[in-house]
């Protein structure tokens, strides 16, 4: 990046944006899934996703977001239409969604799952519109109580 070029970025704004986090599991939750969000801007949001045994979603597709999944913690089995396995992860594993593709997963090890999610929000818009392809049998947990963000 030249001189020029690097003026016209104001560092000072963007510094004081500048987020920390740290995550902890909840201990005890009384849903399949519990949602522990960690950072966000109007560019991307990171969570950590806690599921216990059979925890699973249904098929669906976001608009408007590319969503990034690794596992930190359990096994992962990722699907498409019809079942059809896209991968089976570990942690330090994972997968791209691009925003509109369907799929759904499970946690398919013997310790309960913790997937790093992050979201990729298109041309910065900030918005993330998640539509069901098949019915939803359960409900999401929301961990605010247990987001641990701090501005630095």
């Amino acid at each position: 990046m030249t001189e020029a070029a690097n003026t016209q970025i104001d560092h000072e704004a963007a510094e004081r944006d500048i987020q920390t986090f740290s995550f902890k599991a909840p201990e005890t939750y009384s849903r399949r899934k519990a949602i522990v969000r960690l950072v966000g801007t109007d560019r991307g949001q990171t969570a950590v996703h806690c599921l216990g045994q059979g925890g699973e979603n249904n098929l669906h597709y976001h608009a408007g977001v590319d969503i990034t999944w690794m596992v930190l913690k359990g096994r992962a089995r990722f699907y498409g239409p019809e079942d059809v396995v896209r991968g089976e992860f570990g942690p330090q594993e994972g997968i791209l969604i691009p925003s509109g593709a369907r799929y759904w997963f499970e946690s398919c090890g013997t310790d309960d799952l913790e997937l790093l999610q992050i979201k990729m929000y298109h041309r910065g818009k900030g918005t993330d519109k998640r539509i069901d392809a098949a019915p939803r049998d359960f409900e999401i947990m929301e961990g605010a109580s247990h987001f641990e963000a701090a501005k630095a």
